[in-house]
């Protein structure tokens, strides 16, 4: 893979859910750029840019997209670089950790005309507002699904054979870890490739089947999914592999995916019935007592059918907030001195500290 699409922060059942700290710790970063300044002030422009450098010079990048519009971005990671430029303003606020010595704030807010704003003071008040308690009843109909969902996977836990659940991770586990990689402790990084957006339900997960591996996890019983991957991080943390752990957008402390990059191998939660080929497919389905599931059938119909209405109903909100949005990007980009900003643009693009930073990793 030349580049990474993922979701550092998404919307879920606990309300705005973030993993912004895991992408790339302070401690680990040669540098820090925290993009400051409201909507329409081309923060997400500043990092489109960016990553059209950095992939002209051939260089891997990760993409931080936004959870409440998949077309912006949230943040911008070149791991060779370890250089990390991200949008510090709400709901995923960032401040300095590090000040001057890793972390560095760009305040696109100091190219807005003040005067012109204060024209529009009521409306933008009044407009964020609105677009806060769409937010606030998004989270409560995702709340409500969380509930729902939870219900119907207690059903199926009733169901699933233990003992060959086990044996099941077991044969995993044998099949990937037969030496360990070295003395020390692997390390664990925490995203999302699939977001609840105001364009409907948004995933990144088939682009990491670009030239890895990919085992499934097939069944309807997500919790032992999530189980199963808990077992395989522990160890690959244990044996010292780095693991890339990808959330539930729902449950956002529960695992989906888990990418092993050292491995080139994705281990996912698969829908069922399968629609993909998979490499290996571990079927929770058929380690269940399907007579006794049958005997729920219409309580699990139910429970999916009111989980699909609560899922739509939050959906619908997310989707009105891009509209509440969007008019309070062309309130302050139409104040915005953008040719001041295109050069603080071009001042960091062509840092002399950039630049032979680009150079030692391009030689």
């Amino acid at each position: 893979m030349k580049e990474k699409h993922i979701f550092a922060g998404n919307n879920t059942s606990e309300g705005f859910f973030s993993y912004f700290d895991h992408l790339l710790k302070p401690e680990e970063a040669d540098h820090i750029y925290i993009l400051k300044g409201g909507p329409g002030v081309g923060k997400n422009y500043f990092m489109k840019k960016i990553g059209e450098k950095m992939a002209e010079n051939n260089l891997f990048i990760e993409y931080i997209h936004c959870s409440s519009d998949d077309l912006s971005l949230d943040g911008l990671v070149i791991p060779e670089l370890k250089l990390f430029f991200v949008d510090g303003t709400d709901p995923h606020i960032i401040d300095p950790v590090l000040p001057g010595a890793i972390d560095e704030i760009i305040n696109l807010g100091a190219f807005l005309d003040v005067h012109k704003l204060n024209k529009h003071k009521n409306t933008i008040i009044q407009t964020n507002k609105a677009k806060s308690n769409l937010y606030e009843s998004a989270y409560r109909y995702l709340r409500a699904a969380g509930i729902i969902y939870d219900e119907i996977s207690s059903i199926y836990d009733l169901y699933v054979d233990s003992d060959k659940f086990n044996q099941m991770c077991e044969k995993a586990l044998s099949m990937l870890f037969t030496y360990s990689k070295g003395t020390k402790e692997g390390s664990v990084r925490k995203m999302f490739t699939e977001a609840f957006t105001a364009k409907g339900y948004i995933s990144y997960t088939d682009l990491f089947f670009e030239e890895n591996e990919v085992w499934a996890i097939a069944g309807n019983d997500t919790n032992y999914s999530s189980v199963f991957l808990d077992r395989i991080l522990k160890e690959a943390v244990k044996k010292g592999y780095r693991a890339e752990c990808c959330y539930r957008p729902l449950s956002p402390k529960k695992l989906q995916h888990l990418y092993l990059p050292e491995k080139k191998l994705i281990i996912v939660t698969a829908e069922t019935p399968i629609h993909v080929k998979y490499d290996k497919v571990f079927d929770i389905n058929g380690i269940m007592d399907v007579d006794g599931i049958r005997t729920h059938i219409s309580e699990i119909e139910r429970n999916l059918h009111l989980y699909g209405m609560l899922i739509n109903n939050a959906l619908d909100k997310l989707s009105e907030t891009k509209k509440l949005h969007d008019i309070l990007e062309v309130i302050y980009s139409n104040s915005m001195d953008f040719d001041a900003a295109e050069e603080v643009m071009e001042k960091y693009l062509g840092s002399h500290s950039l630049q032979d930073k680009m150079a030692g990793i391009i030689s």
